[in-house]
């Protein structure tokens, strides 16, 4: 017994002393960031982005954005486990055959060429768990926190095509209009507006000002400057100011559909996805700063985005 003791000590000191020789850079609850972890990780990104865009999105990671990397992928494995969903070495197994499957590729011929793009069968393992994990975590935490309108979606594809003449719009408009406008007028009109439409308050200056809804207006007929004007405006905003005859006019797009409108209906998922993307990646930050509180975490080496 004392001799099993013994080579129990022996074993833990022995561990203890390769993890000091190897210097470590963050602790997050009872695992350990080293140095030598986090340089495995840079040599290899461009290959872990081929297996991985969602979670190794960019192949030049600094040295903190990856240690933040290995805790994010802590945060998200406990998190899931306390949701129930904890990811088997037999799930990742499974998926990693049905690759090999599709690649028509034996394990053999896997491993060697894994070994050619620097990375171990053991590291590609991981990656396919990590992968796993993040799309779980993806579909049950962050895709429920957010929403995207059919607004948002419009805004982005006109601003997409506002350079695109082959499309044309129709708009629900309200004409604000100034006969004899100053230059300073000019200069505060479309600001003026968006302040009205806060307070209903306008400035004495702006008292002799008119309006006019326009319903149902098409591209015939306007100016090649209005529409032009009028493409880069997205709806519920105001365009900056334009001269027409001998007044000076601000409208206010209200609605605003594309004609051809197929040709939205074809864009409308990819640019959702887009959408989605942008939002997912601030809300995942959020997410992780505030998960991340409920946590031990120290760093043990001078970052760089805290100097």
């Amino acid at each position: 017994m004392k001799h099993l003791i013994s080579i129990f000590f022996l074993l833990f000191s022995w561990n203890l002393s390769a993890k000091v020789l190897d210097k470590i850079m963050a602790v997050i609850d009872d695992h350990i960031i080293t140095l030598s972890q986090v340089n495995r990780i840079q040599s290899n990104l461009a290959s872990r982005k081929n297996i991985s865009p969602p979670i190794y999105s960019n192949e030049n990671m600094t040295r903190d954005e990856i240690v933040d990397l290995v805790i994010r992928k802590y945060l998200i494995r406990d998190k899931l486990g306390e949701q129930g969903y904890i990811i088997g070495d037999s799930q990742v197994e499974a998926q990693v055959s049905a690759t090999e499957k599709r690649l028509g590729l034996n394990r053999e011929a896997m491993i060697n060429f894994l070994t050619s793009n620097n990375l171990s069968y053991n590291e590609y393992f991981e990656i396919i768990r990590e992968t796993i994990e993040f799309n779980i975590f993806n579909g049950r935490i962050i895709q429920p926190l957010i929403t995207i309108t059919d607004q948002e979606v419009k805004n982005l594809f006109y601003k997409e095509n506002q350079g695109n003449t082959t499309f044309t719009f129709k708009y629900l408009l309200t004409d604000f209009y100034l006969e004899s406008a100053t230059p300073t007028q000019v200069n505060k009109f479309k600001k003026v507006l968006e302040k009205y439409q806060v307070n209903g308050i306008l400035p004495e200056d702006f008292s002799s000002m008119q309006t006019n809804v326009l319903g149902n207006v098409t591209e015939d007929g306007l100016t090649p400057d209005l529409i032009r004007l009028l493409k880069k405006t997205g709806e519920g905003q105001f365009t900056t100011p334009i001269k027409i005859n001998d007044a000076y006019h601000v409208f206010f797009v209200k609605k605003k559909d594309l004609v051809e409108s197929e040709v939205f209906n074809q864009a409308k998922e990819r640019i959702k996805m887009t959408i989605y993307a942008q939002k997912a990646q601030g809300m995942i930050k959020v997410w992780f700063k505030r998960e991340g509180s409920r946590h031990y975490l120290k760093y043990f080496y001078e970052r760089k985005d805290k100097k």
